[in-house]
């Protein structure tokens, strides 16, 4: 008998939403702002970064990839203003 993979899930209140804006959050550092371009509730997301705040070096603006869900907090505007 073949044994599944775990998969990692972010509750739902926490995903986001597709075609949103976020600030993306990894070990407690902010490191891009992205819109959301693919994300069906499942592990991986595919993101477009329209913001690369600190890291221009690594991030530039439009790249397009893949990320792991849960390991990201998701920030939207209204969030980091409180």
């Amino acid at each position: 008998m073949t044994k599944r993979p775990q998969h990692e899930k972010l509750p739902k209140e926490l995903a986001p939403e597709t075609g949103g804006v976020y600030t993306l959050v990894h070990e407690g550092e902010a490191l891009y702002e992205a819109e959301i371009v693919k994300y069906s509730g499942g592990c991986w997301a595919t993101v477009r970064v329209t913001d690369p705040l600190k890291h221009a070096d690594t991030y530039k603006i439009g790249d397009e990839f893949q990320i792991r869900v849960a390991m990201y907090q998701f920030l939207a505007d209204a969030e980091q203003a409180s």
